[in-house]
Order: C-alpha cells, then sequence, then structure tokens
C-alpha cells in the first residue's frame, strides 16, 4: 500500500467488518517499512543486462527482429500458421545483397534461430516474391550531347549494382524491400540527375508480364507484404526486369 501503510502505534481502532464476534482492533507495534511503487521508467533503467536483449521468439515480431540480427538478412517478415498438429513461424527473408536464400542459407537460418524458438513450434524459412518491373523511358537530349553517352550513363544509375562512386544504383537489391512501393516520381527524379538530359517521360511503368493495373496513371507500385521490387535489367532475364530507354535529340 506504500508509504500509507506506515502507521503509528495504537492508531488502528476500529475495523470495517458486520463480525460480531470482533470485540476490538488496535496494533501494539508501529507499521513501517512501507514504500511507493518503483517508476516503470525507473524499473526499466534499472533492470538486469539480460532483460534488454531480446532472447526468445514467440510473436511474429520477434521471430523477425530475431532474424534481422544476422549479419545476412536486411529485411525479415514472420508468420505464425497453425499447421494441423503445431505451430510453424514461416519467416520470409529479403538477403543482402540480393544472394539468394538457397537450401544452404535456409538450413544457416533455422539453425539460427533454434535457440530462440518455442518449444513446439516449427520454423520454415522462404524467399522473397520478386516483382521484376517492366519500364520504358522517352529521354530528349540536350544539344551537345551524344545519345549514347547519355543512354549509357542511364542505364549505370538505373542499374541493380554500385555507381563509380560507391553508392547503389537505383535498382541495387539493398534498396528496395518487402512491401516498399516504387513511386513514378523517384523515376523521374534519377534520370534527371543525368547531365545532358532535358526531359523525361515514362511510358512503361508495371510489372513484368503483366497486365497494367493503372500503376502509371497512380504513379505508383505498390507491392505485397512479402513482395519485392526487382529489376536486374539483364537481357538473357527479362523475367528479372528491365528497363528501355528511346532517346531523341542531341547528337
Amino acid at each position: 500500500n506504500g508509504t500509507a501503510g506506515n502507521v503509528g502505534l495504537e492508531a488502528l481502532a476500529r475495523i470495517v467488518s458486520t463480525d460480531t464476534r470482533i470485540i476490538r482492533v488496535w496494533n501494539p507495534l508501529a507499521a513501517t517499512g512501507g514504500k511507493e511503487p518503483e517508476p516503470l521508467e525507473e524499473v526499466k533503467q534499472f533492470a538486469p543486462q539480460a532483460f534488454r536483449v531480446q532472447e526468445r521468439a514467440v510473436t511474429e515480431a520477434d521471430y523477425a527482429e530475431l532474424a534481422q540480427r544476422h549479419a545476412e538478412v536486411q529485411k525479415a517478415v514472420a508468420r505464425l500458421r497453425w499447421t494441423g498438429s503445431w505451430y510453424t513461424a514461416f519467416v520470409t527473408i529479403d538477403r543482402r545483397g540480393g544472394r539468394p536464400v538457397d537450401s544452404a542459407f535456409k538450413q544457416q537460418i533455422r539453425t539460427y534461430l533454434e535457440r530462440y524458438r518455442v518449444a513446439g513450434y516449427d520454423i520454415a524459412i522462404n524467399s522473397p516474391v520478386f516483382i521484376p518491373l517492366d519500364i520504358l523511358l522517352f529521354v530528349c537530349v540536350k544539344p551537345g550531347y551524344f545519345r549514347a553517352d547519355i543512354k549509357e550513363q542511364l542505364l549505370r544509375v538505373f542499374s541493380s549494382g554500385t555507381l563509380p562512386d560507391g553508392r547503389p544504383a537505383f535498382f541495387h537489391p539493398d534498396e528496395f524491400t518487402f512491401g516498399q512501393p516504387i513511386y513514378l516520381s523517384q523515376i523521374y527524379r534519377t534520370a534527371m540527375t543525368v547531365i545532358g538530359v532535358d526531359s523525361v517521360e515514362v511510358q512503361r511503368f508495371q510489372r513484368w508480364g503483366k497486365t497494367p493495373l493503372r500503376e502509371l496513371e497512380d504513379g505508383l507500385l505498390q507491392p505485397g507484404p512479402l513482395e519485392v521490387i526487382r529489376l536486374d535489367n539483364d537481357p538473357s532475364f527479362p523475367e528479372n526486369g528491365k528497363i528501355e530507354f528511346e532517346l531523341s535529340g542531341g547528337l
């Protein structure tokens, strides 16, 4: 009861009760030692260090957070599902650098999460659902600039690699993760950073191999919660996303 319970000698004289057998109530000794509850902020501040670090996976957020501690995991999404006889934690991994979530890596993550999982739960590791893009840009080149040079620069800035200064290119795998949308304005802004570009018009902006769903009109392409945008622009594998440029003007 906190400090309100610190009462002096013989301070208690009555009791709230309908029991007629009680003749007298008193306290022959003073009550001491009552303290107010410790504020929650102090509890958090002075709690043992062991309780500051998440060391068990119970909720979906727990599994995702613990998976993301792994050095090769950029982002993780977890879902708990009843699979007939027990619960299974389905953990979808976005691996750094766009590296594949292959069988060996899945086993590595399962082993890593094993120490945290709830007894009786199973763990399944999944790859992201990649969303390949199909983009076409009409680019007008300023006078005095070679179209071939401008196209080369556009291909570089919209690649999935790194730029000469070490920065990731626009479609570098680590630039996008689960559910992260891509806006048409980002395409325009990036294209206009290329010196020699006079104007840009996006003519195609959709999922590769799919019917357009007003992405161009809405200026937005929104992946699902387990989907990740991808554009490798590899002529041998257009199904991994492609971007094309049609240039006019210049030399």
